[in-house]
């Protein structure tokens, strides 16, 4: 029989999913009765707690975003645990990849964690660190760092805006190194590292990307005028894809650069380090999820 613990971001969309949970805590407590709640404050808590339970619970359940996705699976990952995902972010993009409905009641996904079925994904890792969806430079990563200046707002108006205010204040950046064995040179609006198809809720960055096909995605947007940039930004806005005439996707395992202009970068959302060197690869070891696989 599986034993759970579920942590729990107490940030994650303004503590919805504090309030979530404790609205719920008997019915967890009645559906899976092993089950140990924490409640906890810090990205840096989540993994560490995450790596914690990891050793002596069956299943480690996330519940929050994207960003506490990857904070968790960051803990799992190299263990024997699985890990399960209760989604209560704003765009939840990761959820959405292993087949979870967001906006659900807490008896469907309680549902879906004692189906208990296991999808393995690809981890990839940039320079020593884990994400599980996307990575944002240029471009993407200032769109996301302007979004989280923006508390006031809520959901897609928040990254819409940020994406406005990305637009008319962002500026290309060199980006040179090799992409497998393949030289890459070239100045960009953004280079967006896709281990998902969606990012920041709908935008529909890579759709060809699978997270568990042994590959990554390399999505280049050159750089063209602003007025292009635009038109593409508004593509994506719309649920849309970018055709050839606006961006280049290239597959990959593993890719170095350097980036000597200033820049932004973000990880599943969440701000990330920039660096002037990039190493980026498919960790050795996959991780299990549980997902819904099912047809509905």
């Amino acid at each position: 029989m599986a034993n759970y613990t579920l942590l729990v971001n107490c940030r994650s969309n303004s503590s919805r999913a504090e309030e979530y949970i404790k609205a719920s805590e008997s019915l967890i407590y009645k559906k899976l009765p092993d089950c140990e709640i924490k409640y906890i404050s810090s990205p840096i808590e989540l993994t560490t707690e995450a790596a914690r339970s990891a050793l002596s619970s069956s299943v480690v359940i996330a519940c929050g975003g994207d960003g506490t996705a990857q904070s968790v699976a960051r803990g799992v990952h190299c263990s024997n645990a699985v890990m399960g995902l209760i989604p209560v972010g704003s765009g939840n993009d990761f959820a959405k990849a292993i087949g979870l409905k967001p906006r659900q009641s807490i008896e469907y996904y309680l549902e879906v964690i004692l189906q208990h079925q296991l999808i393995n994904i690809d981890i990839p890792v940039i320079n020593g660190q884990v994400f599980i969806n996307t990575t944002g430079i240029g471009f993407d990563g200032l769109t996301n760092y302007y979004a989280s200046q923006f508390n006031f707002l809520k959901g897609m108006m928040k990254y819409t805006l940020s994406g406005l205010k990305a637009f008319f204040t962002a500026q290309p950046v060199r980006i040179y190194g090799t992409v497998d064995e393949s030289d890459f040179d070239q100045r960009v609006w953004l280079i967006a590292i896709a281990n998902g198809a969606v990012e920041g809720g709908k935008y529909l960055i890579s759709p060809k990307s699978l997270n568990s096909d042994g590959v990554l995605e390399m999505v280049v947007v050159p750089a063209y005028s602003r007025l292009k940039l635009g038109m593409a930004f508004i593509l994506l806005s719309f649920g849309r894809s970018l055709s050839a005439e606006y961006s280049e996707v290239i597959s990959f395992e593993k890719a170095e650069f350097k980036i000597t202009d200033l820049h932004y970068i973000h990880l599943d959302g969440e701000n990330g380090p920039s660096s002037n060197k990039y190493k980026i690869e498919l960790s050795k070891d996959m991780l299990s999820v549980i997902g819904d696989l099912s047809d509905g």
